[in-house]
């Protein structure tokens, strides 16, 4: 249970009326003038520390009653110890002890606060100014997330928001006990990732936000003190492109416009803002080329800061320059009916997947329903509600690098396409080939004899 600043308030006031009743004086009714505060050495060369401990009471062999000290500290077992648990505390040379606190943890969080509330006092302070002073050097949490935010402003929004939304758990998880950056421990980020598993957040969930956690470490230089054995498991998923069948009835479905839209996403390896940003000038019919540059008017960057140029297939490119001649848009290639660039495709497509009939009927999901006072969270299933996880469009890119491999495209020349630092995140886009589509090579590997 914790112990409000309010009820150690009451023990140093305590403390000090009866010291005042010991001395024969009355403390005047209203405050005395504070001390214009003073940069602190340490609080035993100013004769301001106060130091606090923790007793418990107990009876001697002569059947007296005694207090004795608990001693802390690592080696030291309190296991056997029963409450209460008092605290002892000195003001200007006088000794008095507390009321019972019925834990030892209660009586420790609450010695803590009292030693504050005491130094405050004896310095002519208040609670808060101590605290500015005694961390003055030291970086708030807080504080040191806002200025991570704002050195990443040039990132996607989206990007800031996750980091924003990773954060903020973080500081959620912490629940008050910890302040500062330099008091995150192991334990801390322990703490953090159960505090996550207990919300249900999936390995890799866990894994993505406490790596937020980490790079708000470096930019502190702060070394991570998380063990990386500990790091949550992520389990491995295989790059599986859509067959030819299946995409030959999702486009079946498609209008025309919708089909120009997601064959640009297939043909381009493209993701999502790179094509709700593409523009007209940057396509080059001549080379058969879409090139993803940054738009800083509207505040669009490539991930990785990287501009590019990706071809496109043949037939893309016929249905664009029919497209052009009678443009939605003089800059925008995919805007939506406001006339702005087309965003949720992601949303469409899993609408057209469930237009089409092409979900698997297991997935389920919460969404909300109705508007304004009707507005409700029910369950819902991919039968009849386009939810299913087996449509989205980073699968569509990860279609296009498998079929660039399967027609011979070099491996380093797919990855310059699809803007990888590394040829290793490449290999994860590359799926499987068909079993149908190597039959011939299988049939002639296995030949009976």
């Amino acid at each position: 249970m914790a112990i409000s600043e309010e009820r150690a308030n009451r023990e140093a006031a305590r403390a000090l009326r009866k010291f005042w009743k010991n001395a024969g004086q009355t403390p005047a009714p209203v405050a005395p003038p504070r001390a214009k505060p003073q940069p602190l050495s340490s609080p035993e060369e100013r004769g301001f520390f106060q130091k606090v401990s923790i007793y418990v009471r107990e009876k001697n062999k002569a059947g007296k009653w005694r207090y004795r000290g608990v001693k802390a500290g690592p080696g030291h077992k309190h296991s056997d110890l029963d409450g209460p648990f008092y605290l002892r505390y000195t003001v200007d040379g006088r000794q008095t002890y507390s009321t019972g606190y019925a834990t030892l943890r209660e009586a420790s969080e609450a010695g803590q606060k009292l030693k504050t509330v005491l130094e405050a006092k004896a310095k002519g302070l208040t609670v808060p100014e101590l605290d500015e002073l005694s961390n003055a050097n030291r970086t708030p949490i807080k504080r040191a997330v806002d200025e991570f935010l704002e050195l990443k402003r040039g990132k996607a929004a989206k990007t800031r928001v996750a980091y924003r939304l990773h954060l903020d758990q973080f500081i959620e998880s912490l629940k008050n006990r910890i302040r500062f950056m330099d008091e995150i421990t192991a334990d801390t980020l322990r703490g953090y990732n159960k505090f996550m598993e207990s919300n249900g957040l999936s390995g890799k969930t866990r894994h993505n936000r406490l790596m937020t956690v980490f790079f708000l470490l470096k930019k502190n230089d702060i070394k991570n003190p998380f063990p990386w054995d500990e790091m949550p498991t992520i389990e491995a998923e295989p790059a599986v492109a859509y067959g030819s069948d299946e995409l030959d009835k999702l486009f079946a479905a498609m209008n025309p416009g919708e089909k120009l839209r997601y064959n640009f996403f297939l043909g381009s390896g493209c993701r999502d803002k790179e094509v709700t940003y593409a523009s007209w000038k940057d396509l080059d019919f001549d080379r058969g080329t879409f090139h993803v540059r940054r738009k800083e008017d509207v505040g669009f960057n490539p991930k990785s800061h990287e501009s590019r140029e990706v071809p496109l297939p043949t037939d893309l490119l016929t249905m664009l320059k029919a497209a052009k001649k009678k443009p939605a848009h003089p800059r925008w290639i995919f805007v939506n009916d406001d006339g702005r660039p087309d965003n949720h495709f992601l949303r469409k497509l899993k609408r057209i997947a469930l237009r089409a009939g092409l979900n698997c009927g297991h997935c389920k999901s919460i969404v909300t329903k109705g508007k304004d006072e009707n507005k409700r969270e029910v369950e819902v299933s991919c039968k009849t509600d386009p939810v299913c996880e087996h449509w989205f469009l980073h699968r569509l890119r990860k279609t296009c690098a498998t079929r660039w491999q399967e027609s011979g495209i070099p491996v380093r020349t797919i990855q310059t396409w699809l803007a990888h630092k590394n040829l290793e995140t490449t290999m994860l886009y590359l799926g499987v080939t068909d079993v149908g589509k190597l039959r011939g090579e299988i049939d002639r590997a296995g030949r009976i004899r």
